[in-house]
């Protein structure tokens, strides 16, 4: 649990950093299925800063976790060769994008052909940005993450976090029932199914394969003792956050069942990310 805290700005940003830019997966798909009217578009748009704030926070915590914050471009120096370098250029790319169509959102410079255009963009990056924050700690040397499955995981945390959140702008921009009528429930519970699918089956796969890895100075099994509470604590936010999700798209003013199940979210991938942290297992110097 130790290497976890440690880790903790890390973890913060991978958590905020997954929901938020899976929200505009899920905008991407509201917007290209249904027609919300100028009105309700502008409301969307302005509702969109809070997951684009989400996203800022977590780039925020991840430069704390930098011994020098002066040292901060210096990780593009290895783009191509290092896994990190690899993320921080994708997260650099997506942020950027973000913040422009946010910017002109709210000052409602976007008309629908732009708008639809921008997102599927973002929706795009988003999902390479997911697939690049799970390979960043592809190290031979971490056997325990050396694996497909923390991209699994990370995947899995933007398509559920980013429908739970796309699905609470639309209901606080009371657009939620407009895009329900044009059929975007079930395209919403499919990405909901499919992110809670991959995070569990991510995350249980990690910790079978690290229950069975030995070296010279600890056991995997060690380490899934120590994750055992986080695992269980993920497994049910994310499980109640789903369920929250698919009452929401029952339709009706479901606004504060929308936040929590943003919130139920949040805590759910932050044990996740907890999890990952503590299946830390060097086959070299342990540090």
């Amino acid at each position: 649990m130790d290497a976890a805290m440690h880790e903790l700005p890390l973890a913060l940003f991978t958590t905020l950093a997954s929901v938020g830019a899976g929200a505009f997966i899920a905008l991407a798909v509201a917007f290209f299925k249904t027609s919300f009217g100028e009105q309700k578009a502008r409301a969307i748009d302005k509702a969109t800063l809070v997951p684009t704030i989400v996203v800022l926070a977590g780039f925020v915590a991840a430069f704390f976790h930098l011994a020098n914050p002066m040292n901060a471009m210096n990780v593009f120096a290895g783009i191509g060769r290092s896994p990190l370098s690899n993320e921080l250029c994708v997260a650099s790319l997506f942020a950027a994008a973000m913040v422009v169509y946010a910017v002109l959102a709210v000052t409602g410079k976007l008309n629908e052909g732009s708008r639809k255009g921008f997102l599927a963009v973002l929706a795009v990056l988003a999902v390479a940005f997911a697939a690049a924050m799970g390979m960043a700690y592809s190290l031979p040397t971490v056997p325990t993450w050396d694996t497909p499955w923390p991209v699994c995981q990370m995947l899995g945390y933007a398509l559920l976090g980013g429908a739970v959140m796309g699905v609470c702008v639309l209901a606080f921009a009371d657009a939620l029932d407009d895009a329900l009528a044009a059929g975007f429930k079930n395209v919403a519970l499919g990405l909901g199914v499919v992110g809670l699918v991959l995070a569990v089956a991510g995350l249980a796969m990690m910790v079978s394969g690290a229950s069975g890895i030995e070296t010279a100075i600890m056991a995997g099994a060690t380490l899934v003792g120590e994750a055992t509470g986080c695992l269980a604590v993920a497994v049910i936010a994310l499980v109640a956050a789903f369920a929250l999700l698919f009452k929401v798209l029952g339709g009706g003013d479901a606004k504060g069942l929308a936040v929590g199940a943003v919130v139920l979210t949040l805590v759910g991938v932050l044990a996740g990310r907890f999890v990952f942290y503590i299946l830390y297992l060097s086959v070299g110097i342990f540090f």
